[in-house]
């Protein structure tokens, strides 16, 4: 009889810790899930190196935000914002469509934080030095005009120079920035229009393509984000932006303020 209850007693000690452990682990599971974060960031293409060195000095300040970024030309991702995508920070190469957010009231603080200039480039090796010396087969690649800044930049920039309706019909339209680089590298088009940032990869010059001329513009390209929802980590981002070691960093990989 003794041996039972001694028996009994153990299973009932032994329950008792099981127990213990699984509210403990719940409890862990559970702070661990209040602590992390997630921060989802749309930023436009040529921005894809330097928000990897943003985000890294971010982390250092907040290791318990998980963020990812969604890259693209930057009134593709106005519209999916527009559209209810679940987005917390827009970083847009330019004010209009941070501002068209804005105006709907999608975007709530916002902040210029970059500059950058456009220019004129060609593969290596080319002599094509102008969009002048275009011939009949040759192409100029730029970012689709109703999506991409840089691409409404360049055609802005053409009608200045009364060069659009010469070359429009030799034009090859890019998704973003990113796609008129690997047209030009890859010999696709002979020529293109992307921003003077794009001109490296990460802090380094481009092994491909280079500059064949700046694209001087009335107005300068300002970059202006803004933010969608009000979580802690939006405000810490939005406050990191500001800081002097996100324009340092903006600044070595040659965007100007």
């Amino acid at each position: 009889m003794k041996k039972r209850i001694s028996w009994m007693m153990f299973i009932g000690l032994l329950l008792i810790v099981l127990a213990a452990c699984g509210q403990n682990g719940s409890q862990s599971d559970s702070k661990k899930s209040k602590d992390d974060e997630k921060l989802t960031i749309s930023a436009a293409a040529s921005l894809t190196d330097v928000t990897k060195a943003l985000e890294k000095a971010f982390h250092k300040a907040h290791p318990n935000v998980d963020v990812s970024f969604n890259y693209g030309g930057s009134g593709a991702l106005r519209e999916q914002i527009d559209k209810g995508a679940p987005v917390d920070v827009f970083m847009s190469a330019n004010t209009k469509d941070v501002d068209m957010l804005k105006e709907k009231g999608k975007v709530q603080q916002t902040f210029d934080y970059a500059r950058n200039k456009l220019v004129l480039i060609h593969r290596k090796g080319s002599d094509i030095q102008s969009v002048d010396q275009l011939g009949d087969n040759d192409q100029l690649a730029i970012g689709e005009v109703k999506s991409v800044p840089a691409g409404k930049y360049a055609k802005t920039y053409l009608e200045a120079q009364n060069q659009w309706s010469m070359v429009e019909d030799r034009i090859v339209y890019a998704k973003d920035v990113r796609e008129v680089l690997n047209y030009v590298n890859k010999g696709n088009a002979q020529l293109g229009f992307v921003y003077q940032t794009d001109l490296y990869v990460g802090q380094k010059p481009h092994e491909g393509v280079e500059k064949v001329a700046d694209a001087t513009l009335e107005k300068p390209i300002v970059y202006r984000m803004g933010t969608v929802t009000d979580t802690e980590a939006t405000k810490a981002w939005y406050d990191f932006m500001k800081s002097d070691e996100a324009q340092h960093i903006l600044k070595d990989y040659h965007f100007e303020k």
